[in-house]
């Protein structure tokens, strides 16, 4: 058993059953070719690198507390972003790539079958449209009928696999029409066309948020971090240094940083809110954003004592 196996095996005895599941179905929703137990067995081998990594690099760099001490909080923010930030990040991205192209794709259909050609070669036609992945979702729809699924059953593992609130809606209303004895045709229309509005709603509310989301990734990420920065190292002049946390009182500088993490967070959260009308959404970014305000913070403190040194 080589060392991904090991890792799958230790996951499986640790981790509770309803974790990994969550886990699946988001893998699923991606083109991660992995169960499970091996990502998570992989990601959590990937935190420990990271956290020794950190823990090492940390003894070289003046930080406000111990090494050891920081690397626990960086260990503690990057398996989840791993497990959870990094899957739900790509199934978004992939939810999105599959919206795009659905109207068009639903309305070929619908062309294709008033021309009196069956279902199965109209899902056909569409595989080889090149629609990218929407494409090898119907594949995968095509393989399962013939395997002996019902086309029903099939569109709802579609909707499922797609993690999108619009395809589960639009398959949801497609497997209606079909089962109420609706023509097959006309459902499909309606759907695209409906599709093709929400999906023109949903731009339009990213564009008329972008000024909004652009300031406060601006303020949360480099300027409130810069300025912060700058504060704490200038305050260090005449008392031990610029840029050492251990020239401010009672442990100014470790607050400092904290604040601006936790304000990166919060940014996360209204961002996802602004643009998507969820806050969990914006939780998919909190990670890389509190990484890059605390980054910021650091170079600030750094340039600080490049500009006025003691």
């Amino acid at each position: 058993m080589g060392l991904v196996g090991r890792m799958a095996a230790f996951t499986r005895r640790v981790f509770p059953e309803g974790f990994l599941r969550k886990i699946d179905r988001k893998l699923e929703s991606t083109k991660i070719a992995l169960s499970a137990e091996e990502y998570v067995g992989i990601a959590l081998l990937a935190t420990v690198v990271v956290g020794v990594a950190f823990g090492l690099f940390g003894m070289l760099l003046p930080l406000p507390l111990p090494a050891p001490l920081l690397a626990l909080p960086v260990v503690l923010a990057v398996f989840p972003a791993l497990t959870l930030g990094v899957p739900s990040y790509l199934a978004q991205r992939r939810a999105a790539e599959l919206e795009r192209e659905l109207p068009d794709a639903l309305r070929q259909i619908a062309s294709t079958l008033r021309a009196g050609v069956g279902v199965d070669a109209a899902m056909d036609d569409i595989v080889k449209s090149k629609y990218g992945v929407l494409s090898e979702e119907f594949n995968r729809v095509l393989t399962e009928m013939r395997r002996g699924r019902t086309l029903e059953s099939a569109l709802l593992a579609l909707a499922r696999r797609s993690n999108s609130l619009l395809f589960e809606r639009a398959f949801r209303l497609i497997v209606e029409g079909i089962e109420r004895g609706a023509a097959l045709s006309s459902v499909l229309d309606a759907v695209s066309t409906d599709a093709r509005e929400v999906y023109s709603i949903q731009r339009e509310r990213q564009a008329a948020t972008m000024q909004q989301v652009s300031f406060l990734l601006a303020v949360a990420l480099f300027a409130a971090p810069f300025i912060v920065g700058l504060t704490v190292a200038v305050s260090g002049i005449g008392t031990g240094g610029i840029g050492r946390a251990a020239a401010l009182p009672g442990g100014m500088g470790t607050i400092a940083l904290l604040y601006v993490v936790i304000q990166a967070l919060i940014c996360a959260s209204a961002v996802g809110v602004i643009r998507y009308g969820r806050m969990s959404k914006g939780l998919t970014f909190a990670v890389p954003f509190m990484v890059a305000a605390g980054v910021v913070f650091y170079i600030a403190k750094i340039l600080a004592g490049w500009v006025a040194p003691v």
